[in-house]
Protein backbone atom coordinates (compact mmCIF):
# COMPACT_ATOMS: atom_id res chain seq x y z
CA UNK A 1 0.00 0.00 0.00
CA UNK A 2 2.81 2.39 1.05
CA UNK A 3 4.33 2.07 -2.73
CA UNK A 4 0.56 3.12 -4.35
CA UNK A 5 0.62 6.48 -2.10
CA UNK A 6 3.05 8.32 -4.99
CA UNK A 7 1.24 6.78 -7.26
CA UNK A 8 -1.66 8.60 -6.48
CA UNK A 9 -0.48 11.39 -6.01
CA UNK A 10 1.10 11.73 -8.98
CA UNK A 11 -2.17 10.71 -10.48
CA UNK A 12 -4.31 13.73 -8.75
CA UNK A 13 -1.85 15.80 -10.07
CA UNK A 14 -2.26 14.42 -13.89
CA UNK A 15 -6.11 14.93 -13.58
CA UNK A 16 -5.31 18.43 -11.99
CA UNK A 17 -3.16 19.63 -14.58
CA UNK A 18 -5.30 18.43 -17.59
CA UNK A 19 -7.73 21.31 -16.73
CA UNK A 20 -7.71 24.78 -19.11
CA UNK A 21 -11.03 26.74 -17.93
CA UNK A 22 -14.44 27.58 -19.41
CA UNK A 23 -12.83 30.85 -21.01
CA UNK A 24 -10.25 28.36 -23.17
CA UNK A 25 -13.77 26.74 -24.69
CA UNK A 26 -15.50 29.69 -25.11
CA UNK A 27 -13.38 30.59 -28.43
CA UNK A 28 -14.90 28.10 -30.48
CA UNK A 29 -18.10 27.50 -28.73
CA UNK A 30 -19.54 30.96 -27.77
CA UNK A 31 -22.62 29.66 -27.84
CA UNK A 32 -23.02 27.08 -25.77
CA UNK A 33 -20.37 29.19 -23.33
CA UNK A 34 -23.30 31.76 -23.23
CA UNK A 35 -25.91 29.23 -22.28
CA UNK A 36 -23.48 27.71 -19.81
CA UNK A 37 -22.60 31.25 -17.82
CA UNK A 38 -26.61 32.03 -17.75
CA UNK A 39 -27.11 28.65 -16.54
CA UNK A 40 -27.39 27.47 -12.72
CA UNK A 41 -24.15 25.14 -13.08
CA UNK A 42 -22.18 28.64 -13.63
CA UNK A 43 -23.04 29.70 -10.31
CA UNK A 44 -23.12 26.74 -8.50
CA UNK A 45 -20.85 27.46 -6.30
CA UNK A 46 -22.35 30.65 -5.35
CA UNK A 47 -25.20 28.78 -3.77
CA UNK A 48 -22.62 27.31 -0.81
CA UNK A 49 -22.04 29.08 2.50
CA UNK A 50 -18.48 30.25 3.77
CA UNK A 51 -18.71 26.83 5.81
CA UNK A 52 -19.69 24.43 3.04
CA UNK A 53 -17.18 25.92 0.53
CA UNK A 54 -14.61 24.26 3.00
CA UNK A 55 -15.78 20.84 2.62
CA UNK A 56 -14.78 18.69 0.54
CA UNK A 57 -18.70 16.62 0.17
CA UNK A 58 -20.18 19.93 -1.08
CA UNK A 59 -17.41 20.75 -3.45
CA UNK A 60 -17.45 17.49 -5.17
CA UNK A 61 -20.43 18.48 -6.85
CA UNK A 62 -20.89 22.62 -7.03
CA UNK A 63 -16.94 23.26 -7.92
CA UNK A 64 -15.79 19.60 -8.92
CA UNK A 65 -12.96 21.07 -11.58
CA UNK A 66 -11.27 23.35 -8.39
CA UNK A 67 -11.88 20.39 -6.39
CA UNK A 68 -10.07 18.34 -8.24
CA UNK A 69 -7.23 20.94 -9.33
CA UNK A 70 -6.96 22.00 -5.64
CA UNK A 71 -7.55 25.19 -6.88
CA UNK A 72 -8.78 27.51 -3.43
CA UNK A 73 -10.72 30.00 -5.71
CA UNK A 74 -14.15 27.97 -6.07
CA UNK A 75 -16.19 29.11 -9.25
CA UNK A 76 -18.83 26.35 -9.79
CA UNK A 77 -19.32 23.46 -12.34
CA UNK A 78 -17.72 24.08 -16.09
CA UNK A 79 -17.78 22.40 -19.29
CA UNK A 80 -14.91 20.37 -17.87
CA UNK A 81 -16.62 18.63 -15.08
CA UNK A 82 -19.05 17.15 -17.41
CA UNK A 83 -16.47 16.73 -20.43
CA UNK A 84 -13.23 16.12 -18.92
CA UNK A 85 -10.59 17.74 -18.80
CA UNK A 86 -9.21 19.45 -22.07
CA UNK A 87 -5.50 19.95 -22.13
CA UNK A 88 -5.20 17.45 -24.33
CA UNK A 89 -8.77 17.67 -26.62
CA UNK A 90 -9.01 21.65 -26.60
CA UNK A 91 -6.33 22.16 -29.90
CA UNK A 92 -8.68 22.79 -32.35
CA UNK A 93 -6.54 20.64 -34.67
CA UNK A 94 -8.43 17.71 -32.45
CA UNK A 95 -11.87 18.77 -31.98
CA UNK A 96 -12.11 19.01 -35.46
CA UNK A 97 -12.15 15.11 -35.50
CA UNK A 98 -14.38 13.41 -33.27
CA UNK A 99 -13.06 10.17 -32.71
CA UNK A 100 -9.23 12.01 -32.39
CA UNK A 101 -10.78 14.56 -29.77
CA UNK A 102 -12.31 10.92 -27.53
CA UNK A 103 -8.92 9.88 -27.87
CA UNK A 104 -7.89 12.30 -26.17
CA UNK A 105 -10.11 12.92 -23.50
CA UNK A 106 -13.18 14.79 -24.61
CA UNK A 107 -16.37 12.89 -22.55
CA UNK A 108 -19.71 12.77 -24.08
CA UNK A 109 -21.80 13.12 -20.74
CA UNK A 110 -24.38 10.85 -20.27
CA UNK A 111 -27.25 10.91 -17.82
CA UNK A 112 -25.60 9.16 -15.36
CA UNK A 113 -22.92 11.93 -15.59
CA UNK A 114 -26.08 14.13 -14.01
CA UNK A 115 -26.42 11.57 -10.99
CA UNK A 116 -23.14 12.00 -10.16
CA UNK A 117 -24.22 15.21 -7.92
CA UNK A 118 -27.78 15.00 -8.85
CA UNK A 119 -28.30 11.51 -7.16
CA UNK A 120 -30.12 10.26 -3.66
CA UNK A 121 -27.11 11.37 -2.29
CA UNK A 122 -27.80 14.83 -2.99
CA UNK A 123 -28.36 16.71 0.09
CA UNK A 124 -31.34 19.49 -1.24
CA UNK A 125 -32.42 16.32 -3.82
CA UNK A 126 -35.72 17.48 -5.44
CA UNK A 127 -37.47 14.95 -8.39
CA UNK A 128 -34.97 14.76 -11.24
CA UNK A 129 -35.00 13.28 -14.64
CA UNK A 130 -31.70 13.29 -15.89
CA UNK A 131 -32.42 12.78 -19.86
CA UNK A 132 -35.21 15.27 -19.56
CA UNK A 133 -32.49 17.98 -17.95
CA UNK A 134 -29.94 16.90 -20.33
CA UNK A 135 -32.10 17.65 -22.95
CA UNK A 136 -32.96 21.07 -21.04
CA UNK A 137 -28.75 21.58 -21.18
CA UNK A 138 -29.02 20.98 -24.75
CA UNK A 139 -25.80 23.75 -25.49
CA UNK A 140 -24.55 21.45 -28.36
CA UNK A 141 -27.04 21.85 -30.74
CA UNK A 142 -27.48 25.86 -30.46
CA UNK A 143 -23.58 25.85 -30.53
CA UNK A 144 -23.37 23.76 -33.16
CA UNK A 145 -26.14 25.73 -35.30
CA UNK A 146 -24.58 29.14 -34.37
CA UNK A 147 -21.15 28.08 -35.43
CA UNK A 148 -22.78 26.68 -39.26
CA UNK A 149 -24.66 29.20 -41.10
CA UNK A 150 -27.96 27.62 -42.64
CA UNK A 151 -27.81 26.59 -46.30
CA UNK A 152 -30.47 29.62 -46.75
CA UNK A 153 -28.52 32.07 -45.21
CA UNK A 154 -25.41 31.42 -47.07
CA UNK A 155 -27.54 31.64 -49.99
CA UNK A 156 -28.94 34.54 -48.90
CA UNK A 157 -25.25 36.20 -48.36
CA UNK A 158 -24.34 35.81 -52.01
CA UNK A 159 -23.64 38.21 -54.69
Amino acid sequence: MKRLVPLLLVAKAALASDLVGPASCRTCHAEAYRIWAASPHARAAQALTPEQRQKPLCLQCHSRDEQRAGQADVQGVSCETCHGGGRWYQPAVVMRDKELSRLFGLVDPAPQTCVVCHGAQSPSLRPFDAREAMQRIDHWTADRAARKPKLSTWLKERP
